[in-house]
């Protein structure tokens, strides 16, 4: 039996002329072959940045509550990193993808779906 575990939690930000820029944030989790990849995806203008990292496969569970915090908590792609380290996570820091894109990353929200 093949199991697929992902989590989604997406939080959408307005424009706040001289305070911020409109922007979106998507926390996701996956379980791969090699791992769980962890990502913080920042769209911006058009722009998608995906920052991930590869984490142990033991406990999905536990990446989907970090995944939650970092997600309710609003970090962002700058404090991240100090986050999964402080929360004792370990990973291993993938290439930061870099994409155009003309559509947002999803509606504002959560999601969880684990596929048996």
């Amino acid at each position: 039996m093949i199991v697929k575990e992902s989590c989604r939690y997406v939080r959408s930000y307005s424009e706040l002329e001289g305070l911020q820029r409109a922007h979106t944030l998507c926390y996701s989790a996956r379980r791969t072959e090699t791992g769980i990849v962890l990502e913080l995806a920042l769209e911006e203008g058009g722009v998608r940045s995906a920052h991930r990292v590869l984490c142990p496969s033991e406990n999905f569970p536990r990446a989907m509550r970090l995944m939650k915090y970092l997600y309710e908590n609003g970090v962002g792609a700058e404090q991240w990193l100090d986050v999964l380290s402080d929360y004792g996570q370990q990973f291993v820091k993938l290439p930061t993808l870099k994409t155009t894109q003309t559509a947002q990353i999803a509606e504002p929200g959560r999601r969880f779906v684990a596929f048996v």
